[in-house]
């Protein structure tokens, strides 16, 4: 399979160059079709204006790898939530188990491990940095995608201009700005049908009204969204106890879960992941000359779920359930705030530009833990120690805050010496809170004497992160069309927390509380240089090398009887080496881009689970990875478009150290194994036809797939993820002002298995192993309405 990957990432590229070259002209995707609801212009694809480079560009003219999608691409296509955007976008891949709770990577560079994450998450130009000790990982916030203007995916490290977290890449979500002249709106519905779940009804509405013409405009958007679940809850009783105990699980009650479908349920909970998103966000922008404009944005959005997207295995097909001792629901919250002020003033040769936000984010989930705990307490006093499932629930509140600044001076014009230079500073207050439901263990006396309060486990743990930066990147266009880009990023960070636990589960084994303190701190320089050669509008070719930075961080304490026990872990690097090149080819019906890149990523920062039951970061490892990139768009004829696009990686560990030898080999990683939660390939293809009708109506249909490869995940042990691939098919009638579209996602209602235990709070046993999983096959309709 790895010869295969190989091979066939080589030949493409090495095909589209040749083909490039034969027309005398090399590779892009920059390009789409616009207003996806508009006829192509010309017989050609349309160039998409982006922001990457932080000024006004285009993909065509950004020297490196970029995606973006229009804001009308998105509602053509489908694309409303980071789960749809990642199917959309080859090289992205994703570890959740539902909306609010999802992480991103790019590139190999896996975020399972560390307090930040790989991939920079922004709304326009503020970064929204996950909570840095939230067990269920660098979940980022999940905005609904209505009413953008276009999303940007930037691939590689974005150091210089981004700062830490960008590593792997960064993705931007830029907003529609209120319009100074039109008074209008859209308004967008939707009902669908989920098989084995239920109906799911939304609707969205944007509001523009110019407020004194040319000076000031305000707008308006809102969301409701329901969705209804297909993961059922099951309680059983009496509940089997595990078996099969062993060399694989030393200490446990065993490695295998007890018969859970051989008693009938007692209680079923249909549909238990169900999800209902409400937000909204209000904009105005303020232009009172030519040289000044003032933009303010004020946004909230609630998400509500009754369960997570996740079923027990073994799963043999048909209905996935979450089996239980109890009926111990398992509600997830997660609730935003966003306020951002961006002033910017024009002088003769450059732009001044300060971005001001503040933003809140206050997560809250409940775990149904009774299985765990058994398993716990018989593994930490002794097999027999608890004989029966007592129900208990722990809830994590992940609350976090950061106010950022940034100020920057970028030239304008067209000067061949074109150049940006700027200051950052970000405050992240995250906390950590982790609480039982106490359990009454009076009449166990190998508990009750270290807990007479029935505490399990209970943790607060406030982390607050510190970041300052000084970045600069300049440009030079010589006479021979060779553009040479050089930039850095000098960055410090100060990281601190405070921890507190207790309980018969934390480190001291009892009600007695432990509370260390610890901090840490570091600086360097993020550098950057891109050379880029362009004979014309339509080519260019690049190489590149730029380096990326993540914080180091902090463990929760374990238990001494745990393999390792450290409480910290320093920061992690990547340099990555790249080659690419662009092109707008015959006449502009075609565009194919293409790269590649070798990454060397030092002093890895990955979580390991342990004998005794918790999970750990350490700086375990080097890691290498590598991989081709391509794009292809093509006007096949007027009426018909093909969209394709792919990315292989081979990313895998270069070195252990020699101090976590053992530990990385009782968790499966060994030299040279694969990095989780790393896809080996992912593909995507479309196909649209546009065909018009009387009174200028046109018919659009577009089948589309998502090929996405196996990766590895962990729960006690490695588990295997397997390749999986869904398939949607949009038809629909559209005119200049109202659409109507009948569609069908996941049409041969595959069941993906998208990560593993990715809701285990504090402890994985052996025998219980969690399954994240995607929505069956969906069946709606929806229309649009513009005015």
């Amino acid at each position: 399979m790895k010869a295969l990957n190989r091979f066939a990432g080589r030949s493409v590229i090495a095909l589209s160059i040749a083909v490039a070259l034969q027309l005398g002209v090399v590779p892009n995707r920059a390009y789409a079709a616009g207003a996806s609801d508009a006829a192509p212009e010309h017989d050609q694809l349309e160039e998409i204006v982006v922001t990457a480079e932080k000024r006004t560009s285009t993909v065509q003219a950004t020297p490196f790898s970029v995606t973006a999608l229009t804001g009308s691409q998105l509602t053509s296509e489908g694309v409303t939530g980071l789960a749809s955007l990642a199917g959309d976008t080859p090289g992205i891949s994703i570890r959740s188990s539902g909306p609010g709770q999802t992480e991103l990577e790019m590139r190999g560079l896996s975020s399972s491990g560390g307090s930040s994450p790989t991939v920079g998450f922004y709304i326009d130009d503020v970064p929204l940095t996950p909570p840095a000790a939230a067990l269920n990982g660098k979940v980022v916030v999940d905005p609904d995608l209505f009413d953008l203007n276009r999303v940007e995916v930037l691939r590689g490290p974005q150091g210089t201009l981004y700062g830490s977290g960008s590593m792997g890449g960064t993705i931007k979500l830029v907003t529609n700005q209120p319009d100074l002249h039109t008074l209008g709106g859209q308004v967008h519905g939707i009902l669908s049908s989920t098989s084995q779940g239920g109906l799911n009804p939304g609707g969205d509405v944007a509001f523009n009204m110019p407020l004194i013409d040319d000076k000031l405009a305000i707008r308006l958007v809102a969301t409701e969204k329901y969705t209804s679940g297909w993961v059922d809850r099951a309680v059983v009783s009496p509940f089997p106890q595990p078996t099969d105990p062993g060399p694989a699980c030393a200490g446990w009650n065993g490695c295998v879960r007890g018969n859970v479908t051989g008693t009938p349920p007692v209680a079923v909970i249909d549909n238990s992941n169900w999800e209902r998103l409400v937000g909204g966000r209000a904009s105005l922008l303020y232009k009172p000359t030519n040289n000044l404009s003032i933009s303010l944005l004020a946004m909230a959005q609630s998400i509500r779920m009754g369960g997570y997207s996740e079923y027990d295995q073994p799963y043999s097909g048909g209905q996935e359930y979450h089996y239980q001792p109890a009926n111990v629901p398992e509600p997830f919250h997660d609730n935003f705030h966003l306020y951002n002020a961006t002033i910017e003033y024009s002088f003769a040769n450059m732009k001044a530009t300060s971005v001001t936000s503040y933003w809140t984010r206050e997560e809250s989930q409940t775990q149904d833990s009774t299985e765990e705990v058994f398993s716990l307490l018989n593994y930490y006093y002794g097999q027999g120690s608890l004989t029966d499932f007592v129900p208990i629930n722990f809830t994590e509140k992940d609350t976090s805050r950061q106010f950022s600044e940034e100020f920057r001076l970028a030239s304008t014009g067209n000067s061949p010496l074109q150049w940006i230079a700027g200051v950052f500073y970000a405050s992240l207050h995250s906390a950590f809170i982790d609480t039982n439901e106490a359990i009454a263990l009076g009449s166990l006396p190998a508990f009750s004497a270290n807990s007479p309060n029935g505490i399990v486990y209970d943790a607060n743990n406030p982390y607050k992160i510190d970041q300052f930066a000084i970045f600069g990147e300049g440009s030079y266009a010589f006479a021979n069309h060779i553009k040479v880009t050089a930039g850095a990023r000098y960055f410090s960070y100060k990281s601190q927390v405070n921890e507190w636990q207790n309980g018969l589960a934390a480190n001291t084994g009892t009600e007695e509380p432990v509370t260390p303190s610890f901090s840490s701190s570091a600086n360097g320089v993020s550098p950057k240089i891109n050379v880029a050669w362009e004979p014309t509008g339509n080519y260019t070719m690049y190489a590149q090398i730029a380096k990326g930075f993540r914080p180091g961080g902090f463990n929760l304490p374990l238990p001494s009887s745990c393999a390792v026990s450290q409480e910290t872990y320093d920061p992690d690097t990547s340099w990555d080496y790249e080659v690419g090149e662009k092109a707008r080819l015959a006449g502009g019906r075609l565009t194919i881009n293409a790269d590649y890149y070798y990454i060397k990523w030092k002093n890895v920062q990955q979580a390991m689970n342990q004998g005794c039951g918790y999970t750990n970061t350490q700086n375990l490892a080097d890691a290498t990875s590598s991989g081709p990139e391509v794009e292809v768009n093509a006007l096949l004829t007027p009426e018909v478009r093909l969209g394709l696009g792919g990315a292989i990686n081979h990313t895998s560990f270069s070195s252990i150290k020699p101090e976590f030898l053992a530990l990385a080999n009782s968790s499966q990683i060994t030299i040279p194994s694969a990095i989780l939660n790393v896809p080996k390939y992912s593909l995507t293809s479309s196909l649209s036809w546009q065909h018009p009708l009387e009174h200028n109506y046109r018919l659009m249909v577009r089948l589309s797939d998502s090929w996405v490869g196996s990766s590895n995940d962990i729960s006690f042990t490695q588990t295997s993820l397997p390749a999986y691939h869904l398939t949607a098919l949009r038809a629909g009638v559209h005119s200049d002002i109202w659409s109507v579209t009948a569609f069908m996602n996941n049409i041969f209602d595959k069941r993906a298995m998208l990560s593993t235990n990715t809701t285990a709070f504090d402890w994985v046993i052996p025998s219980l192993t969690r399954v994240a999983t995607n929505q069956p096959r969906t069946i709606g309709i929806e229309g649009d309405y513009r005015f």
